[in-house]
């Protein structure tokens, strides 16, 4: 059963989506896109999860732009941050979601529904939202993020996993830390943003040419750090472990499937899981109730 915060999450989400039944509430737009995961030879050391064994996994992605609407304008800056959502394995398969910003705007249910309140009457009132940014760092901070965000390409970006998890190492040491999908090509854009599918157009292009390439990092929790706070940005300088490369090779031949696909990140393999913090499980439960709704469950 969803709790009543994670149902109150889904209905902001919608509401401030304004979308028919059947629609992803949340980064909305998106494109498939199919390749594959080897482990590198260390991570296994780090994490006995079977991902991590050294063989090459089928790996489906989902690129996204934020918002509800499934025809957002790609150059809007509504349509930050991005996100990749990515299932790595069939049998004792790992997903992971994540978005291109570092942080996040609340670090509990209650705070984060406030700020989509906020956000859905940004029009009619936007003192709401002028208000939370003017009360809350973590608020304000995010919003300076996405203003500032730039979007060359999906593959020029750097996704971060929100939450802290425990990797089990095979002896049974845990370690605590982020995980981080980080782009390893720079794209240098040769023209501005074109058109309002122009990160499709670019990711196609990539993808007629070349692999796309990223590294799946794990990151230790630096000293002095709160795990457990998903509102902050840990230091960019921090030592962090390559577990993987994800090597994106064709574009998924059946884009229209996404519809019906649900990449619930409480899908994880035994070895691994979460850490805990105070937004994770609400949270979960709400990608849950957010899919079920969509495929009519």
């Amino acid at each position: 059963m969803a709790t009543g915060l994670s149902q109150a999450l889904v209905g902001a989400l919608q509401t401030g989506a304004k979308i028919a039944g059947g629609g992803r509430v949340n980064h909305s737009r998106g494109l498939l896109v199919e390749g594959h995961f080897r482990a590198t030879s260390t991570a296994s050391r780090f994490c006995m999860a079977a991902v991590f064994g050294g063989e090459d996994l089928r790996v489906l992605a989902r690129f996204s732009s934020s918002g509800g609407n499934p025809h957002i304008d790609q150059r809007s800056p509504a349509a930050e941050p991005r996100g990749l959502a990515l299932r790595i394995g069939n049998k004792a398969a790992m997903v992971l979601v994540g978005h291109s910003l570092e942080g996040f705007p609340a670090s509990n249910p209650e705070a984060f529904l406030a700020f989509l309140n906020a956000v859905n009457q940004r029009e009619r009132s936007p003192a709401l939202l002028a208000a939370q940014m003017a009360s809350s760092p973590a608020v304000a901070h995010f919003e300076a993020l996405r203003a500032g965000a730039v979007s060359s390409s999906f593959s020029a970006l750097d996704y971060h996993m929100l939450h802290a998890y425990r990797l089990i190492a095979p002896d049974g040491h845990a370690r605590i830390g982020r995980l981080s999908v980080r782009a390893t090509r720079p794209y240098v854009a040769r023209t501005p943003p074109e058109g309002t599918d122009y990160l499709d157009r670019r990711m196609r292009g990539e993808l007629s040419k070349r692999k796309v390439v990223f590294v799946l990092l794990f990151t230790p929790v630096p000293e002095g750090e709160d795990p457990a706070d998903i509102t902050r940005a840990w230091d960019p300088a921090a030592p962090s472990f390559a577990l993987g490369h994800i090597w994106l090779e064709r574009l998924h031949p059946h884009q229209a499937s996404q519809r019906k696909l649900a990449f619930d990140p409480a899908l994880l393999p035994a070895g691994m899981g979460f850490a805990g913090d105070p937004m994770l499980h609400t949270r979960l439960q709400a990608y849950r109730l957010a899919a079920a709704r969509r495929v009519g469950r």
